[in-house]
């Protein structure tokens, strides 16, 4: 009798703690879920990008869960399918980030051409207002997008001074910075303005034209980097597959991991110096 009772103390205990462990771990997933469909949410709005951001999180929680355990389950290892995780989660932040660098500079490369067409504008005797609202008119691309939130904000209210601001905070780039600051000594000092926007289309674009130089003449390094930071496990994949006697102690002692960790460590620090040699600003 007492043996029944200790096995229903027992039973009781363990299925506690896996409900408790359950409710933890759900909230625990709500909670990361919500965090990252605001996080989500907020950068493709910065981009522009306008969808569901639910169904997105759906399939992105479920390829974060199914993606490792089908890589486990086929055989490739733990440290595999612990990176497929973590490569997963580091994903959106990367995303999002390579999205919006390749729009900063859509919007640099088209800065000048837009400035040129606005102080040309300005000079047959439009406005500032007036003279971006006929670029955006004709142009729909990433600044066009930009400008045209600007002159909305104006319409529902908003000064031309924070209106500029929002767009320099939302761009994050030097050149719209140089535009803005010019827009708003100009709109507070006087000057002419017309002049000012074309020399900064000269100069902007003289410094685009720059840095194309540059990253052609640095584009062998940034290539050589990529490779010698992937080659090692490059090497070690086919390895993993032809080899797996010799390679399996790699992810099944304490010194394979040694080593494991050893080489991505390494790989790191080569690869920042070799960003850092490369990435020469202008």
């Amino acid at each position: 009798m007492m043996l029944y009772g200790v096995m229903l103390i027992l039973f009781i205990s363990i299925s506690f703690v896996a409900y408790f462990c359950m409710s933890t771990t759900t909230e625990a997933v709500d909670q990361y879920s919500e965090r990252l469909s605001v996080s989500a949410e907020s950068n493709m709005r910065k981009l522009f990008l306008f969808t569901d951001t639910r169904k997105l999180m759906i399939i992105y929680i479920a390829a974060i869960i199914l993606i490792p355990v089908f890589l486990f389950v086929a055989g490739f290892g733990l440290f595999l399918s612990s990176l497929a995780m973590l490569v997963l989660f580091m994903a959106p932040r990367v995303m999002f980030a390579q999205l919006a660098k390749r729009r900063r500079v859509k919007i640099n490369q088209g800065l000048p051409d837009a400035l040129t067409q606005i102080s040309g504008a300005m000079r047959a005797g439009s406005t500032f207002t007036m003279a971006m609202q006929s670029y955006v008119d004709e142009q729909k691309g990433p600044l066009g997008q930009e400008l045209s939130l600007l002159l909305r904000e104006q319409r529902v209210g908003a000064r031309l001074e924070d209106a500029l601001d929002s767009l320099a905070e939302r761009v994050q780039s030097e050149e719209m910075d140089l535009v803005v600051s010019a827009a708003l000594i100009a709109n507070d000092i006087g000057g002419n303005l017309a002049e000012i926007l074309l020399s900064l289309s000269e100069t902007i674009r003289r410094k685009l034209e720059m840095e194309g130089k540059v990253g052609a003449l640095t584009a062998q390094g940034r290539l050589q980097g990529v490779v010698v930071s992937a080659l090692p496990f490059a090497i070690l994949m086919p390895l993993i597959y032809f080899e797996p006697k010799a390679t399996l102690p790699i992810f099944n002692t304490l010194l394979g991991w040694v080593f494991l960790v050893v080489i991505v460590v390494m790989v790191g620090i080569g690869g920042l110096i070799i960003r850092k040699i490369v990435n020469i600003d202008i």
